[in-house]
């Protein structure tokens, strides 16, 4: 049963591996790459298992900054979010240090996420955040 289920993990992680990479036989995009390709504005356009809707644009500029503008609703109560953060690219982590924010009870100055990038392309961006979310956010046009 272990063998089974062992095979079974590594063929889903091979198939999820080759998502957007033309077939699989590509090797992984290096940092270098993905700090390029990375790049843009983002949509955020999410609803947590909580029922917490959030709406908005992640900005990643070549010069290391972000800026991010979002919208969280639930209920009848809503929250918009706003924060600048410096980035970079280390061992396929997305590396953002917080440098100015709307809300500091939420989202402190000088915070720092390390994001797993899973997959990269021209339209979409997928990654793992520290705490195991899967999150895919599609490039605005």
């Amino acid at each position: 049963m272990r063998v089974v289920i062992t095979c079974t993990v590594f063929a889903l992680n091979l198939l999820l591996s080759s998502c957007g990479r033309g077939g699989g036989h590509e090797k992984p995009l290096s940092d270098a790459e993905i700090s390029d390709k990375i790049v843009g504005i983002w949509k955020v356009n999410e609803t947590a298992p909580s029922g917490v809707s959030s709406s908005g644009t992640v900005s990643i500029f070549k010069d290391g900054r972000v800026a991010c503008d979002v919208t969280y609703v639930r209920g009848e109560r809503s929250l918009v979010m706003n924060y600048t953060a410096s980035w970079r690219v280390e061992n396929r982590m997305l590396i953002e240090t917080i440098k100015t924010t709307s809300n500091s009870n939420l989202l402190a100055v000088g915070f720092v996420t390390h994001d797993k990038v899973l997959n990269l392309d021209d339209q979409k961006f997928a990654f793992e955040t520290e705490t195991g979310n899967k999150i895919l956010r599609e490039r605005s046009k």
